[in-house]
């Protein structure tokens, strides 16, 4: 944030359990067993990125409450997050002209495919885009999911006090079933497994 590093979020906010930094270690040596090991020692032992801008707060009495969003999807369909109560959502904020937002697109795809049949929404907020590049961007990686259409930046000041604009994205939060955020990701991930073990860790 503006005047240091970004090592918590703004001030206001109820406590946040912030985990030690730990370096991410690559996955693609491992094998199906060790990734799922190495994806739960992410999630005990790991969470904050190297500038200290991923949160998460594992007390639900601590997790403080998620924005209401309504919208338009990029086909011009409503979309309201209170429409899906009760269920986890996870939220990617991102453009097609964001260069880490095409690096995670398939591990985004990956861990919404793995969740098909549970109780996950997995859902986009496209910033400052057009609708045509947009939808491109969809088809390209796969994307079946819906995305709120943010092109005004209105979504995204919702999340001011978590520092979400064009230049700090992409970034994923992981709603609970009673709309309070779990987790912010403030990073783009480098597996699917990383996402997948998080979003199993509020199931529980």
């Amino acid at each position: 944030m503006p005047g240091g590093p970004r090592t918590h979020l703004r001030t206001g906010l109820p406590r946040r359990a912030l985990l030690a930094a730990v370096p991410l270690l690559g996955l693609a040596a491992c094998s199906d067993g060790e990734d799922t090991n190495r994806a739960n020692q992410i999630n005990r032992d790991r969470f904050v990125s190297g500038d200290g801008s991923n949160y998460r707060w594992d007390d639900p009495e601590d997790r403080p409450e998620a924005p209401h969003v309504t919208g338009e999807s990029l086909e011009g369909a409503p979309l309201d997050t209170a429409d899906w109560a009760g269920s986890v959502i996870v939220m990617n904020f991102w453009g097609s002209w964001c260069a880490t937002c095409r690096a995670e697109a398939e591990y985004l795809v990956e861990a919404a495919d793995h969740f098909a049949e549970e109780n996950v929404v997995f859902v986009g907020v496209n910033i400052r885009d057009t609708v045509d590049a947009a939808l491109a961007f969809d088809q390209r990686y796969g994307i079946t999911y819906p995305s709120f259409n943010d092109a005004g930046g209105r979504i995204a000041l919702d999340f001011i006090d978590y520092d979400i604009s064009p230049t700090t994205i992409p970034a994923t939060f992981v709603i609970d079933g009673e709309n309070r955020i779990f987790s912010v990701w403030r990073e783009a991930f480098k597996d699917a497994q990383t996402l997948i073990a998080d979003v199993n860790r509020v199931l529980r």
